[in-house]
């Protein structure tokens, strides 16, 4: 019973996120030195889309780099739609230690989130440290 309500689960994200990308959606990190922006179009089992990022304060700016993809099995234990991506030249940002490149999209606050792994300086503690951990991009509001 429990298999069957976790395989309904994932199929109705899916069915959600799927019907949310019909057409193109724009993903926004405001970061503290970042800003970062994705226009993501699902379709089916491919993906493709845009990278581009800008440094606050500054004219450094990285892209829009193109991109695709292809959804890939959601791994056991997690939740949401889970992509390898793949960009048509050198990544728009580091990407060591992160290959295959594997983005996800999962509901928050009944939209779909988009979350990217990156290499982030975590000041927490004494000394400040490179980790890994996922950047969270919002859909684009229109305002």
């Amino acid at each position: 019973m429990k298999n069957k309500t976790v395989k309904l689960t994932v199929l109705f994200c899916f069915f959600a996120l799927s019907t949310g990308f019909a057409k193109e959606t724009t993903f926004v990190n405001h970061g503290l030195s970042m800003d970062t922006t994705v226009v993501l179009d699902v379709v089916g089992k491919t993906a493709k889309g845009t990278f581009s990022s800008q440094a606050n304060n500054s004219d450094e700016a990285h892209g829009p780099a193109p991109f695709t993809g292809k959804v890939i099995p959601t791994p056991k234990g997690k939740r949401g739609v889970y992509l390898e991506i793949h960009f048509a030249g050198e990544p728009p940002y580091d990407t060591r230690d992160l290959l295959p490149l594997t983005w996800h999209l999962k509901i928050v606050n009944h939209r779909a989130h988009l979350f990217i792994p990156v290499h982030q300086r975590n000041y927490e503690g004494r000394t400040p440290r490179w980790e890994v951990s996922d950047m969270e991009l919002e859909p684009e509001t229109s305002d």
